[in-house]
């Protein structure tokens, strides 16, 4: 049901695709402070060496942050004004990726390693915004034949990396260098509005240098195999293209439109590898064995901090539109509009662990994330008022906390290792805004309430997994992937005009929303 600025709490039972990507985030600890029993005998000591080559797999995603700005108009080679116009569109998604990668280590002192390392990520992920024609002079065609996309296809890197361990068989690294995206912008304009243009479908593609900068964790599993959780900021700067159409009748003959693309990418994955000749830890001494002797108990109260990132995907479509009573027809109309973003996010939580067999752990957790992005479409109030393009007309969404309470069951794939995955309920807090101030609002429909806003908090289910090891004494760390959807939720924005043919104006909108939340953190366990 739906009312004036308030929200539908439709359980979030949509079924998406969850990516269980669990960010590795491993270490094997020496000398453990957790309660153990006395030993008779003092383990061997593990001796490590990383130097050597290897190969490997990571999966992950890579959430893009694109702004698409016009920098100059030509008609018939004369400039045009676009002072008033709405000139920058952002271009924002996350995406699955998969990437191969290889290097090569040197361990230059006992507890320092020193690297090389290349990748090469395979995804394609695109936002398409429906009904714009490019040209901001031009507005918005507001029909779903016309289009202005950008794509965000394969990536590389070439960087160094450092790291130090924190056991012999747990390294921490940053890692920086080069970086390579191939991006491509396609705009599509066939409507009747286009009049004619051509060509109809304009795409330019680019391959960009950039430069990246991250880190993360790697660690030994067994034998020569390595796990490792990493994260990687990329710039790419910005990059000029040029769309060109030529009509014939009325109008400029030809219309030349001018605009910068700024790319940036954010990475997250997780990686297996393989390291080629003598494994990590040696001299007859593997470090899981030397620790056989320490069985810790994962029972126990825990709080924690954790650090990271949120993806979110939010689509938000207007299910109907009424002018003077009357509705507005939205078929073939362009009603949906993206608008995703990524955010930095802290989150502390807190849990109880059981450990039930030897190898087996089961137990319950909470969290609350703290993020605040917001996205604005500008030059789209709604759909009847989207062919002016005009500045002072938008929707936004601000996405703010979200939260969990979740089951988690893990395996001890070491007894200071454990693999787990989790899931239950979550919760997403979020609002609103739609924004009409422009001279078409205030002026030719008369409209009050320039600015309305709702906010809603919405429940949903998450499903995900990480590894968490002991560090030292009774500290561990983890690395955490989880996928949230929270479903749909409705709201009606309602606004009265001055004239009567136009009062009331009433809008409602359905905004569907999920998240991707990779997080590193560290936890103390009390025992």
């Amino acid at each position: 049901m739906r009312c004036s600025l308030t929200r539908r709490n439709t359980p979030a039972l949509s079924f998406g695709g969850a990516l269980l990507v669990g960010l590795a985030f491993a270490a094997s600890a020496q000398a453990a402070d957790i309660a153990v029993k006395p030993l008779t005998k003092a383990p061997p000591v593990a001796i490590s060496s990383w130097t050597g080559f290897y190969a490997g797999l990571g999966l992950g995603f890579r959430s893009t942050a694109a702004d698409l700005t016009t920098t100059s108009v030509f008609e018939d080679g004369i400039p045009r004004d676009i002072s008033d116009a709405v000139v920058s569109q952002p271009f924002d998604g996350p995406g699955l990726r998969v990437n191969p990668y290889a290097g090569f280590n040197w361990q230059v002192a006992p507890s320092w390693v020193l690297g090389v390392e290349g990748d090469v990520g395979f995804g394609r992920q695109t936002t398409i915004l429906q009904g714009f024609r490019a040209s901001p002079r031009a507005g918005s065609s507001s029909f779903l034949v016309d289009s202005l996309a950008l794509t965000a296809g394969w990536d590389a890197s070439l960087r160094g990396r450092a790291g130090y361990l924190l056991t012999p068989a747990t390294m921490a690294y940053v890692t920086g260098g080069l970086a390579w995206q191939q991006f491509d912008v396609t705009s599509v304009c066939v409507g009747a509005t286009c009049n004619n243009a051509l060509p109809a479908v304009v795409s330019n593609s680019a391959t960009r240098t950039g430069w990246t900068l991250g880190g993360g964790l790697e660690t030994a599993l067994w034998g020569n195999w390595l796990l490792r959780a990493d994260y990687r900021y990329a710039d790419f700067g910005t990059t000029p293209f040029t769309m060109a159409r030529t009509r014939s009748g009325a109008g400029p003959a030809l219309t030349v439109d001018n605009f910068d693309t700024r790319l940036r990418t954010h990475t997250a994955s997780v990686g297996l590898a393989y390291k080629f000749g003598a494994p990590v830890t040696g001299a007859g001494s593997h470090p899981l064995q030397a620790q056989a002797a320490m069985l810790p108990s994962w029972t126990g109260a825990y709080l924690g901090l954790g650090l990271g990132a949120r993806a979110t995907r939010t689509d938000l479509t207007a299910t109907s539109e009424t002018i003077g009573g009357f509705a507005f027809d939205l078929a073939e109309r362009a009603n949906n509009r993206p608008m995703d973003n990524t955010a930095f996010r802290a989150s502390p939580y807190a849990g109880y662990l059981w450990q039930l067999a030897s190898q087996w752990t089961a137990g319950v957790e909470g969290d609350f994330g703290f993020a605040d992005r917001t996205t604005t479409r500008e030059g789209f109030t709604s759909v009847h008022l989207a062919d002016s393009q005009a500045r002072g007309e938008s929707l936004s969404i601000r996405s703010r906390w979200d939260a969990s309470l979740r089951a988690r069951g893990g395996y001890l794939v070491s007894p200071q290792t454990m693999l787990y995955a989790t899931a239950g309920a979550a919760w997403q807090n979020f609002e609103l805004t739609s924004t009409c101030t422009s001279r078409n609002c205030s002026g030719f429909f008369a409209l009050s309430s320039p600015i309305i806003n709702s906010s809603t908090t919405k429940m949903g289910w998450t499903l995900g997994g990480g590894l968490e090891t002991v560090v030292w004494g009774n500290w561990l760390a983890r690395a955490e992937y989880r996928y949230a959807d929270y479903g749909k939720s409705g709201f009606t924005v309602p606004r009265s005009s001055g004239r009567a043919e136009f009062d009331p104006s009433v809008n409602t909108y359905d905004v569907a929303m999920r998240a991707h939340l990779a997080t590193f953190a560290m936890t103390y366990r009390f025992q």
